[in-house]
């Protein structure tokens, strides 16, 4: 049976344990499965007059890459909203201009100017801004302006107003309202504080979403990103979107999905559903809970204060027995377990919370999950082996976040900080993503970050931590496909795998570690159709 598309006269990077990176020299696809990897005369027979032969011209032929911890649904809305990061608004200045040029776009959102993307640690001004220096130029009209981290966020007055937040507004559990030396709000909210503001913002439609979804996904297939975690399922019109694409064949990209504990679990057990429902397509990820917050802004749940801010130990959501009982619940119900928590507190609590569940209701080979996993400990590290725990990372974070975590952590903590050398030699599973949209989610600057450590600085954070290029890439495949339970069905380039693959401009072998994020996709291929050419 001839071959639907054929790969000849370039390097394959099979990332497959059973063969040599040099071994294959040519690969066919034949509908939606790899059906033959060898030498180029092995292929031969397989090209029938209307097999497409894709000259490869000395490019590098990989499998589709794993983002496996994204946002994809507030990815697409970001895409329409004020760009507020340090390339387009690294001033207070710039930050109000881009607040000012941006009233059209409040149309669309109910009469709410909505930016995402700042960083304090690199305005110009390093702290983060005041709602009166945005009522400059809002006036009366709500906005609110997300940090990077998505953690904090800056509401002007009118959304306030609106929110009713005044002096005398107590914190929420898990949250802070931070105020100047008079008790007033200065408009900044840290964790479940932003959802004060963010109840009050008009509800996003499912059409709304699923278009949110499509503008995502032509990216992510732009990147070479074929498959993707979605973080954070809180309702069920969000889990329709995403149905609904993948029934008329419209979702771009593969897809599992977390599904927030407090939110939906108890739906999905009544009914049955657990990890691992769904098709190659669209599937039912782990349960998770988000524990604590960002690093970089100083919300991750430590043991010990911030070196640059006495007394500040971040802030956790739940307490220990909160933990507990929902991920003994998630444990009964069939489901992967996955927790958001960077600290070391809030990552020790997290490991507790698994081991209390796994000793409730044990499971072989239950793979639990802690997404970023940022500041670890020798303990930490021992306890994640014997439970077998997974390490989903973001080493983009490396680069752009990396300054600021060399201002708000000591070298100790730093030392350990997205340990992924430290995971590799301790034979713990670890997972390229790149949290898109709290950083971009170009892989080749992630994988870059991976074996370089640099930041956008050009500072170097915690050296030893340095991968090489060929376990950059295997985060980035065969430990996402892992992490899903999927490695038997893609992540390499295998007979019998999911024809997943991308072609890339060079052989990524060939390049220096410092240029690695130079690298372009150049097609992407997804279930034997070719779904982007440059």
């Amino acid at each position: 049976m001839a071959a639907d598309i054929v790969f000849l006269n370039g390097t394959v990077v099979p990332i497959d344990d059973t063969i040599t990176r040099e071994t294959p020299e040519a690969v066919a696809v034949t509908g939606r499965f790899i059906t033959r990897v060898g030498e180029r005369s092995d292929i031969q027979d397989d090209i029938g007059p209307d097999t497409r032969v894709v000259d490869l011209d000395g490019r590098a032929l990989l499998p589709g890459l794993n983002d496996n911890h994204t946002h994809p649904m507030s990815y697409g809305e970001s895409l329409g909203q004020i760009d507020a990061s340090p390339d387009a608004a690294p001033t207070l200045a710039a930050l109000q201009a881009a607040f000012a040029s941006g009233t059209a776009r409040a149309t669309s959102s109910g009469g709410w100017l909505l930016a995402r993307g700042y960083d304090d640690t690199r305005l110009d001004i390093h702290r983060h801004p005041t709602r009166q220096e945005l009522d400059v130029v809002t006036g009366n009209q709500p906005a609110f302006l997300v940090r990077a981290c998505g953690h904090l966020g800056v509401a002007n007055t009118a959304a306030l107003r609106l929110a009713g937040v005044t002096s005398i507004t107590e914190d929420p559990t898990g949250g802070q309202i931070d105020r100047n030396a008079h008790g007033d709000a200065t408009g900044l909210l840290r964790e479940r504080a932003m959802g004060l503001v963010r109840a009050v913002i008009p509800e996003v439609s499912k059409d709304e979403i699923k278009d949110h979804l499509r503008a995502a996904g032509r990216r992510f297939l732009a990147d070479g990103i074929t498959s993707v975690g979605e973080a954070s399922i809180r309702t069920s019109i969000e889990f329709a979107a995403y149905e609904e694409l993948a029934q008329a064949g419209e979702l771009p990209m593969r897809v599992f999905t977390m599904m927030l504990i407090d939110d939906t679990l108890d739906d999905l057990a009544a009914i049955g559903l657990r990890t691992g429902f769904g098709d190659d397509w669209l599937r039912i990820g782990p349960a998770k809970v988000f524990q604590d917050g960002s690093g970089g802004g100083r919300t991750a749940a430590m043991s010990v204060d911030y070196r640059n801010d006495p007394g500040n130990r971040g802030i956790t959501i739940y307490d220990q027995a909160g933990l507990d009982d929902r991920f003994r619940r998630a444990q009964a119900a069939g489901f992967q377990l996955a927790a958001h928590a960077i600290g070391d507190h809030a990552i020790a609590m997290i490991l507790t919370a698994y081991e209390r569940a796994q000793a409730a209701h044990p499971r072989p080979d239950a793979r639990p999950r802690i997404e970023h996993c940022g500041m670890c400990t020798p303990d930490i590290l021992d306890r994640m082996v014997s439970l077998g725990a997974i390490a989903v990372p973001q080493p983009a974070f490396v680069h752009y976040l990396g300054d600021s975590y060399i201002e708000n952590f000591t070298p100790e903590q730093l030392a350990l900080s997205y340990p992924s050398r430290s995971w590799f030699d301790a034979g713990i599973v670890s997972v390229g993503s790149s949290d898109v949209p709290v950083v971009p989610c170009h892989p080749w600057t992630n994988i870059r970050a991976a074996v370089t450590r640099l930041t956008s600085d050009g500072q170097t954070m915690s050296p030893e931590q340095r991968v090489t290029l060929s376990e950059a890439l295997r985060m980035f495949t065969m430990n996402g496909a892992y992490a899903s339970f999927e490695e038997e069905r893609k992540g390499a380039i295998r007979v019998g795998q999911l024809a997943d693959l991308i072609v890339v401009d060079r052989d990524p072998y060939t390049v220096a570690a410092v240029e690695l994020h130079t690298i372009r996709n150049h097609m992407t291929v997804i279930d034997g159709r070719v779904v982007f050419e440059a």
